[in-house]
């Protein structure tokens, strides 16, 4: 990358800071009046005024930065060297790159979307699907590629066959293209300039372009350091990550924040209520009563409904909840995080120590265990949904099968006819189980890798001083993987807390069980079923409360753990 740098062609600084000045001008313009116009729309698309405020304010911040990197222009041409808040050369150059970098990567996103090019590869695909049969020609290029690689064919045929695999790929990509009608999309994209904002936003990435590219040369100018360059190109290849979280998660995760302070729903203007949803969701009653005969309902107050209750002698605990379903929800995602740990990390650990032995086809064994963590989960849910049956599924099968050898040897076993997903209390089991299969074979995969970085010279000198395996295991294996153990163990307790999928897809028919109803699951109910928004963002915000809690205390709890 330094070498690009130092082959690209620069301009003087006299050239380009002014026109950086100049366009500094016409975006703080540009924003002023975008914030005028978003500030007095009398609809912001029935998100409420406060989203408006703050997307005009928002708005604004490019003003600040511009005005920020031209006064530190100014004040580096002026060769002061100020202090205190004032902007320094290097800082402002590192402000212009990414403010223009990354005005230049909004303003090609807003270019595509107004080309339509997404549609356009849309129609794009559907032509290579009808004309697949052209993807031949790739394949004979490989092959082709393949062939002049080896060492036992003359010089002259090896370069012959590279020449032909090259014209094969590029000859099948240019007619795999002209059969996909691609110049009539480049011809719809073209025909997009006829509109001033794509003219405009063309114009605006060529701008931002030059400019970055200009201060990104003009290093020494700004007495850049050979340790300054490296940081800024590794925040150059971090970049594409860091703008997607900042507009596809960060944004999305303020409006979550404030909608989960209104009584947001569809088709109306959300509707500030404070911390009414948190209050709904969170509050908890507990009553006695001492006539037995009375409901547990007449114990509790209006809106509260029962969670749960206790008799001790001739008085009854009632333990009431505004919302009870969001209590059993979260109740039931503790408990399956607390049967997925070991069922999912225990027998991984032990998986991880056969495959990592010498046994014949020990790498096909490591394929076959991690296939269900690439597999779909609703695809998967189709399979155990059988295999669940309690008429014909496999596992009922299998249980019937022992009951009936036990019985032949005089025991009586009863057979239980499991109804895994139907009966209340082994609905969370089978979700577990599904979850664990799936999971298994990914903790396995980091244990193995483990594994392998623990130096062999430990396992030597364990030996020497007359340690057996399982004490090699318990003194050496355990201890040196506790942090691989650690890292399992936080992803999926978090996997756990998370869980979605494996209800989701186990159990088609909608309400669920309410022993399967996971606190996920309730916040998708809550949200795309009865559409109340705003409580759903407070349902999601609460659990966000809880995973970092809980990834908190592990990260604590680990420290005195930690080896050197």
């Amino acid at each position: 990358m330094a070498s690009l740098v130092r082959r690209s062609p620069r301009l003087s600084p006299q050239i380009f800071i002014p026109i950086a000045h100049l366009w500094n001008v016409i975006l703080a313009l540009v924003c002023i009046s975008a914030s005028v116009n978003i500030w007095g729309l009398s609809d912001f698309g029935n998100l409420g005024r406060p989203v408006q405020v703050f997307a005009a304010v928002v708005v604004l911040v490019p003003v600040v930065i511009a005005l920020y990197i031209s006064v530190g222009l100014l004040l580096h041409s002026l060769r002061k060297n100020p202090s205190g808040w004032l902007p320094k050369g290097h800082q402002t150059r590192y402000a212009a790159m990414v403010f223009y970098y990354v005005g230049m990567v909004l303003c090609a996103a807003a270019l595509v979307e107004t080309w339509a090019i997404f549609d356009g590869f849309e129609f794009l695909v559907n032509g290579f699907m009808a004309n697949a049969w052209l993807g031949y020609g790739f394949a004979l290029a490989y092959v082709l590629s393949w062939l002049s690689g080896r060492t036992f064919l003359p010089e002259t045929l090896k370069r012959t066959l590279r020449y032909a695999s090259l014209v094969t790929g590029f000859g099948t990509l240019i007619i795999l293209l002209a059969a996909s009608d691609f110049v009539g999309g480049m011809t719809s994209i073209l025909s997009t300039y006829r509109q001033f904002n794509v003219i405009a936003l063309t114009i605006a990435i060529l701008v931002f372009a030059f400019l970055a590219t200009q201060f990104l040369l003009h290093g020494e100018h700004f007495g850049e350091r050979p340790h300054e360059r490296t940081s800024w190109q590794g925040w150059l290849l971090l970049s594409p990550n860091i703008i997607g979280f900042m507009i596809f998660f960060a944004g999305p995760l303020l409006l979550s924040f404030y909608l989960s302070f209104t009584n947001s729903t569809v088709g109306r203007t959300p509707e500030f209520i404070g911390l009414q949803n948190y209050i709904d969701l969170m509050t908890l009653e507990f009553q006695t009563q001492t006539n037995l005969a009375d409901p547990p309902q007449r114990a509790l107050s209006f809106g509260f409904n029962v969670l749960g209750t206790l008799e001790l002698g001739n008085t009854r605990y009632v333990l009431g909840a505004k919302d009870p379903l969001f209590w059993l929800s979260l109740r039931n995602t503790l408990l399956f995080c607390l049967l997925l740990v070991p069922l999912g990390v225990l027998p991984a650990l032990g998986l991880s120590v056969v495959l990592n032995s010498s046994l014949p086809g020990v790498k096909i064994f490591r394929a076959i265990y991690f296939l269900p963590s690439v597999a779909a989960v609703v695809g998967t849910a189709l399979i155990w949904r059988w295999l669940y049956d309690p008429v014909i599924g496999f596992y009922n099968y299998i249980i019937t099968s022992v009951v009936n050898f036990l019985n032949t040897l005089g025991l009586n076993v009863v057979d239980p006819q499991i109804q895994w997903l139907t009966d209340p209390n082994v609905v969370l089991f089978s979700i577990v189980f599904l979850a664990a299969w799936q999971i298994l074979g990914y903790n396995t995969v980091l244990f193995l890798a483990g594994l392998q970085g623990i130096p062999k010279q430990l396992y030597e000198a364990a030996q020497i001083d007359g340690a057996n395996r399982w004490q090699q295991f318990l003194n050496v294996t355990l201890p040196m993987l506790s942090p691989t153990t650690f890292f399992v163990l936080i992803t999926t307790i978090v996997t756990g807390l998370q869980v979605f999928n494996e209800p989701y897809g186990l159990f088609p028919a909608r309400p669920i069980p309410v022993n399967a109803t996971t606190s996920v699951f309730y916040l998708y109910n809550a949200g795309f079923f009865q559409f109340r928004f705003g409580y759903a963002s407070a349902i999601a915000w609460v659990l966000f409360v809880i995973i970092f809690g809980i990834t908190f205390l592990q990260f604590r709890f680990n420290r005195s753990n930690a080896y050197e």
